[in-house]
């Protein structure tokens, strides 16, 4: 089992930056053509459409950064409320979340750069 921290350290290089990887929305539309029908598999086709609009790589994935930090916050503050046992080390795992950041930065504007791949 993993400690807190490492625990953090994984969501925010593996689920939160994962979206700033230069493959990543390659990554996302190759998986959505070879399963079309299963689950998000509209998400390849609506990331094209992005990109054929003018929509920057670049900005595309700080959104993409931005709804996955949003996605691990609530799923670990629903460890807390409505919660898991009270005495459960996990139920506040989201107030370290931005702590976790690997840049040091919290997530903010410019920590993109600092953990760029």
């Amino acid at each position: 089992m993993a400690t807190r921290q490492e625990l953090l350290d994984y969501l925010w290089k593996e689920v939160i930056n994962v979206h700033l990887r230069d493959e990543a929305l390659d990554n996302i539309v190759r998986n959505c053509r070879s399963n079309p029908d299963g689950p998000f598999g509209d998400t390849g086709a609506a990331i094209e459409r992005l990109l054929a609009a003018g929509v920057s790589r670049r900005d595309l994935g700080f959104v993409l950064r931005n709804v996955a930090y949003e996605a691990v916050f609530g799923t670990l503050y629903s460890l807390s409320d409505p919660g898991a046992e009270e005495d459960d080390d996990v139920s506040t795992l989201y107030e370290e979340l931005l702590t976790a950041d690997p840049s040091g930065m919290e997530g903010r504007p410019g920590s993109a750069d600092a953990v760029r791949h």
